[in-house]
């Protein structure tokens, strides 16, 4: 169960749905300010998605009123929502100079700093509020969470004792020690504080999600069940039905589990990102929820939340794996016009078009894209692969090998993936030695890259090259996804030239029955078979080979010649 922490800085989305109506609340107080036409303009070049046009008019009064400190937090929150957190900081920082005492700018910038993992730099911050505001126990409970957040856990626990002792006792304070002494392992102390405000009646949602959690960890889902259904009737609070459901599925009654996220889902009061957070969630297979069951969530989220990307991206993606890629590309199409930066949403618009044979289509949106997301590898590697597909291979090295060169800042997973992609090319080209590089260099980035594992296996059992490296690569591949066809196929055709027959054989009927066969699976069970000695059922095998032929990989007049001879041709 994940508890709804009060400790959270990480989710900057929504701190930032929360600070944009302050943008207007500030812009209140300026109504008798020589620029407050000038905002209203902002306002409205902004309601129309003109970002550059808002910011270019604040740059104009900045310029002209270099003391507007309300205009520099204005420019501060549009650069902190699009997360550019070294143009936000500073002008932010502006803000907070120009008025030390202003509440709502400090907070702002508190804010990027947590976002920005700058803990030391929003500690510094709250300090002098504290300074200007020494009787708002607002503040000392956020330098309790940033000390926490900070590894000094001993010193937030110091600062709760002096603030109890200087404001008093209130749940609000006592659950962020809850939530510290939680974290620290110190679950008793933490129950035993916390219980007699939930027995209050507590308007705290977190002292029932916290308990909840608690009980949980003890096994005990009928009095999590109870205190988290109190929480719901005293706080009103739908959010708590997220812990609900995770207390309803440790009880192994998953209806009444997805009832609860469903409510949640269909709550106007439970933000976004803790929704997207259990999408994602689901979308990744790690609960018992399902496929209709996410369908009918991301539907939820879309209904809710209509002009946030990220709802049509989570759907289409549900979509997608139900094969209803027509309508999972609309959505995809939907989210980039939303948001032209959302660069997972252009990559599954270009990877259904693909599925769809649509490869002009996608080559066209890679470079749609990359107008919005410069040099981005991962969209770089996308369109490479839509040329690749198209057989156009120079602009496909193009495209993978600038990828490559910009993906020093990405990840391994990226990495790798480019790397793979390239050795598929460079085999391609019949570069095989620049290609075997390409393959050793994905698999040593990512060790779970099974696709690399195998097409590399499976080209060097072709060139009949190291086929004890062939061999392990390719059981390997299968050990990571033993439902792939594709790799059984490999891994039947490896044994195979290895002369390990009867092994092969094995893996190639494996093979047969776990996906679709196509052509070149057809040619190969028919070669397997014929070393094990059925040569009449190998001939039938290459006729199906012969008739189904529609893809590249198959040598039509060999495999015509194993017909006619009835026999295996090398």
């Amino acid at each position: 169960m994940k508890r709804c922490k009060v400790v959270v800085y990480g989710s900057l989305v929504m701190l930032l749905g929360l600070m944009a109506p302050r943008m207007l609340s500030a812009q209140d107080t300026t109504l008798d300010k020589p620029y407050k036409e000038q905002l209203v303009l902002v306002e409205g070049k902004l309601r129309s998605g003109n970002i550059a046009g808002a910011l270019e008019t604040l740059d104009d009064v900045i310029a002209k009123y270099p003391k507007a400190a309300e205009v520099y937090y204005a420019k501060a929150l549009l650069f902190g929502q699009a997360r550019n957190f070294n143009i936000a900081i500073p002008v932010a920082q502006q803000a907070v100079a120009l008025e030390p005492s202003n509440l709502i700018f400090s907070n702002y910038l508190v804010g990027l700093y947590k976002g920005n993992n700058d803990l030391n730099s929003a500690l510094s911050v709250i300090d002098s509020s504290i300074h200007y505001h020494p009787e708002n126990v607002v503040l000392y409970r956020e330098k309790m969470m940033v000390l926490h957040n900070a590894k000094r856990s001993e010193e937030a626990l110091a600062i709760y004792d002096s603030t109890r002792e200087r404001f008093g006792v209130s749940d609000t304070l006592d659950i962020i020690k809850g939530e510290i002494l939680v974290d620290l392992e110190r679950n008793e102390e933490a129950e035993q504080l916390l219980l007699p405000w939930a027995a209050k009646g507590s308007k705290i949602r977190q002292i029932y999600s916290t308990l909840g959690y608690l009980y949980l960890d003890k096994k005990k889902v009928k009095p999590a069940i109870q205190i988290l259904e109190r929480g719901l009737a005293n706080t009103g609070e739908n959010i708590l039905y997220f812990d609900l459901a995770d207390a309803y599925a440790a009880s192994k009654k998953d209806r009444q589990a997805f009832d609860c996220l469903a409510k949640a889902f269909d709550a106007s009061d439970v933000d976004f990102p803790e929704k997207y957070r259990v999408m994602i969630t689901a979308l990744s297979g790690k609960t018992s929820l399902s496929l209709d069951q996410v369908q009918a969530l991301a539907n939820l989220l879309v209904l809710r939340h209509p002009r946030v990307a990220d709802s049509h991206v989570a759907k289409g993606e549900v979509l997608w794996r139900r094969g209803n890629l027509q309508e999972a590309r609309s959505l995809f199409l939907t989210a980039v016009s939303m948001n032209r930066g959302h660069v997972d949403a252009w990559r599954m618009l270009m990877n259904v078009e693909l599925a769809l044979n649509q490869v002009d289509d996608a080559i066209a949106h890679g470079f749609e894209a990359l107008e919005s997301n410069r040099n981005n590898p991962m969209l770089l590697y996308f369109t490479g692969l839509a040329y690749m597909v198209k057989d156009d291979t120079d602009n496909a090295r193009k495209m993978l090998e600038t990828a490559l060169d910009n993906s020093g800042d990405e990840n391994t997973y990226v990495q790798s993936l480019i790397y793979a992609g390239l050795g598929d090319l460079y085999h391609k080209l019949k570069m095989s030695d620049v290609s075997d590089v390409a393959y050793e260099e994905a698999i040593k980035l990512d060790s779970t890259n099974a696709t690399a594992m195998n097409n590399y296996a499976y080209y060097l059992s072709e060139r009949n090259e190291k086929l004890d490296l062939a061999e392990k690569l390719s059981r390997s591949s299968n050990e990571l996804d033993p439902t792939s066809s594709t790799f059984q196929d490999t891994y039947a055709w490896v044994l195979f030239k290895q002369g390990k027959y009867s092994e092969a054989l094995k893996w190639i009927e494996k093979a047969m029955v776990g996906g679709q066969p196509s052509a070149v699976l057809y040619e190969h069970y028919g070669d397997i078979l014929y070393k094990n000695g059925n040569s009449k059922e190998a001939v039938k095998q290459w006729e199906k080979a012969l008739s189904s032929n529609t893809e590249a990989g198959i040598d039509m007049d060999k495999l015509k010649s194993k017909i006619t001879k009835r026999s295996y041709v090398e």
